[in-house]
C-alpha cells in the first residue's frame, strides 16, 4: 500500500487497515458489469489531504475494463473522508463474479 505500512506494528498498521475497510465497505459491484460478467482488480493510488479527503487518485493498473476502473476511483471518493497518513498510498480493488 504504502511505504509508512513498513513502519511495524500498530500506528500506521492500523490507520492502512482502517482505510483499507473503509475502501472495501464503500465499494460497489455495479449492476451492469455483473451483467456485463465483467471482472477484474484495478489498483488505484492517492494522498490523503489534511482534512481526510483523496488526493491525486490515480489508476496505477487498468482491471482492463472502463467501468470497474471508473466506480474504482469513485469508491475512494465515497469512502472518504480518511484518517490522515502520510505518504501514497496502493490499494487494489477486487471484483469478482461469485
Amino acid at each position: 500500500m504504502t511505504s509508512a505500512g513498513r513502519a511495524g506494528p500498530g500506528g500506521m498498521s492500523d490507520l492502512l487497515r482502517a482505510i483499507r475497510r473503509r475502501i472495501e465497505e464503500a465499494k460497489v459491484y455495479p449492476d451492469s458489469a455483473r451483467r456485463a460478467g465483467l471482472e477484474g482488480t484495478a489498483e488505484i493510488a492517492f494522498r490523503i489531504g489534511p482534512d481526510g479527503s483523496p488526493v491525486g487518485i490515480e489508476l496505477v493498473r487498468s482491471s482492463g475494463h472502463a467501468e470497474l476502473d471508473r466506480i474504482s476511483q469513485q469508491t475512494i471518493e465515497r469512502a472518504a473522508p480518511y484518517p490522515v497518513l502520510p505518504g501514497r498510498i496502493r490499494i487494489p480493488l477486487a471484483y469478482r463474479l461469485d
